[in-house]
């Protein structure tokens, strides 16, 4: 049983407020409001408690949704409530950003009272909700365009799309209800976990990914997803898979023989099918480190060789390489192989912040780094390292999955025509290299 919902801004400013039940005291709400927001980014707890009051949050596009209760409730309830509470505002309002959110006040309100019923989490499907609210969702105007692949005459083409196309409002106001053209976006993404050893041999490897379908049809058509294997490997017969699951809306009797499924979309963004690995297949990053220590002083030299393994035609974007050094660094000479490079040292956090733009497939940077008194005694060797590695790349997964085919049939089996868009994403959830 909830007493209040909360959403705040990225600077901790109430956007909104819904209270349910008078049954905590405001001092007590204050407490626990304040704790939350208080901590640090990435260490959100997903639920705090102070003087018998629990505190449930989540951040999503740098806003925070919160909930407080009196109740002993099940923090993972309360927290897929919230989870899915965001999602049902991407769905009205085609984003949940804090500009979506500020030019929607009404319209989200009516969703928070829509959801609780007197503190009572009800449902947050789209399909019974958008017959119940009845303020029209106000469009975000975004400029910059995404990459994206759909079918042409020669397999799949990249094609620059406005955000504001996969962004729009999927539940449209009551004068826009017929849908004009029937449209799908499939976001194809990928979470990398590896580590390495000193020799460059992986230790520990894991991919976690999922196929995210955002669909502009009738609710009664169905969707034919088939799958690829786009790395083409003479040792892969085809996609595999160490674990797999679908939603409940996919039918998936023939995905063992063909790789292909049946999707009846409902209302919203779906993740279709999640899957993991645990072997690698594409490493996209490999790193070579060499420590040279000086004879003449205490300074040190550290040479990193970073190689993007990736296809030539595909580039990584957002490049950042977090390189511990000693404590008793005092300060640091860089040099590049190439431009569009930036090393900032950050003596208090003891480390480096080397950036890179972008990265082409089958190129590599090398940085050498002068670190100065960095090796005042041995044991300050020990304290290099290890590197952490943060990237996205797009256009091409590191499983090998690609999106074969996309159709769409009516209920008697007839196909219809359909716009279609596919987009590739492959981002680092925790890659090391030890040094």
């Amino acid at each position: 049983m909830l007493s209040s919902f909360y959403i705040f801004s990225s600077r901790g400013d109430i956007l909104l407020k819904e209270k349910y039940r008078n049954d905590i005291p405001e001092e007590y709400a204050n407490c626990v409001i304040s704790s939350i927001l208080k901590c640090k980014q990435g260490t959100n707890p997903p639920c705090v408690k102070s003087n018998g009051i629990q505190g449930f949050s989540i951040k999503r596009e740098k806003v925070i949704y919160m909930v407080l209760s009196k109740r002993e409730i099940p923090t993972l309830s309360v927290i897929q409530f919230l989870d899915s509470f965001y999602s049902l505002l991407r769905n009205f309002c085609g984003g949940a950003t804090e500009d979506h959110i500020s030019k929607n006040l009404l319209l989200i309100y009516e969703l928070m009272t829509e959801c609780v019923d007197n503190g009572f989490m009800k449902t947050t499907s789209t399909e019974q909700i958008r017959h119940t609210v009845y303020a029209d969702p106000v469009v975000t105007k975004v400029n910059p365009k995404y990459e994206v692949r759909k079918p042409g005459p020669f397999g799949m083409e990249k094609v620059l799309v406005p955000n504001s196309a996969a962004e729009r409002p999927l539940v449209k106001s009551r004068s826009q209800q017929i849908i004009k053209t029937a449209e799908v976006f499939v976001d194809v993404f990928e979470k990398l976990t590896a580590h390495f050893d000193k020799e460059g041999q992986i230790q520990r490897f894991h991919l976690h990914g999922c196929i995210q379908l955002k669909s502009f049809i009738v609710h009664n058509h169905q969707l034919l997803v088939s799958l690829e294997d786009n790395l083409k490997q003479e040792a892969m017969k085809g996609l595999y898979f160490d674990n797999y699951e679908f939603d409940n809306c996919v039918d998936f009797k023939t995905f063992e023989k063909n790789r292909s499924f049946i999707v009846h979309p409902t209302q919203g963004e779906i993740k279709a099918m999640t899957y993991s690995l645990e072997n690698p297949v594409l490493l996209p990053f490999r790193l070579i480190a060499n420590v040279q220590e000086s004879d003449q002083n205490r300074d040190c030299d550290l040479t990193l060789k970073l190689s993007c393994n990736l296809p030539s035609s595909v580039e990584a974007l957002n490049i950042i390489l977090h390189i511990p050094v000693s404590s008793s660094t005092r300060n640091l000479m860089q040099q590049f192989s190439k431009f569009q490079n930036s090393a900032e040292f950050l003596r208090k956090e003891r480390k480096i912040v080397w950036k890179l733009k972008k990265l082409p497939g089958q190129e590599e940077v090398v940085g050498k780094f002068k670190l100065i008194e960095a090796l005042q005694v041995p044991a300050n060797r020990l304290e290099m390292g290890p590197v952490s590695l943060e990237f996205e790349v797009s256009n091409t997964t590191c499983s090998g999955l690609g999106i074969r085919n996309l159709k769409a049939e009516d209920p008697s089996g007839k196909p219809i025509a359909l716009q279609k868009w596919v987009r590739y994403v492959t981002v680092a959830q925790s890659y090391v290299f030890q040094i």
